[in-house]
């Protein structure tokens, strides 16, 4: 599986668990290999191993294959929250 397309599978599993994502959130790392921002303290990184790698709340790593996006974003997507809790009242308040 080609590292771009694991990152895109990712985002659209995470959209449809309510995690946003944006083009602005892909970056590149010097290895040329694909991570995703989605939250202070919450980087998934993909690599030459075939896997979805993140920081869980644990501080360990935890890793996923991406051949399963769909339950990478299930994993995901409580740590999103647990980081981003206000993310909806940011946008409701308006501009400043």
């Amino acid at each position: 599986m080609i590292r771009d397309e694991a990152i895109e599978n990712l985002r659209r599993e995470l959209k449809g668990v309510e995690v946003p994502t944006e083009d602005r959130d892909v970056f590149r790392m010097n290895s040329g290999n694909p991570m995703l921002s989605l939250a202070p303290g919450l980087v998934v990184w993909t690599g030459l191993m075939r896997v979805y790698r993140w920081a869980g709340p644990d501080r360990r790593w935890h890793l996923h294959p991406a051949s399963d996006p769909a339950g990478a974003a299930r994993l995901i997507a409580p740590l999103y929250l647990e980081r981003m809790p206000d993310f909806d009242q940011v946008f409701q308040a308006g501009p400043l």
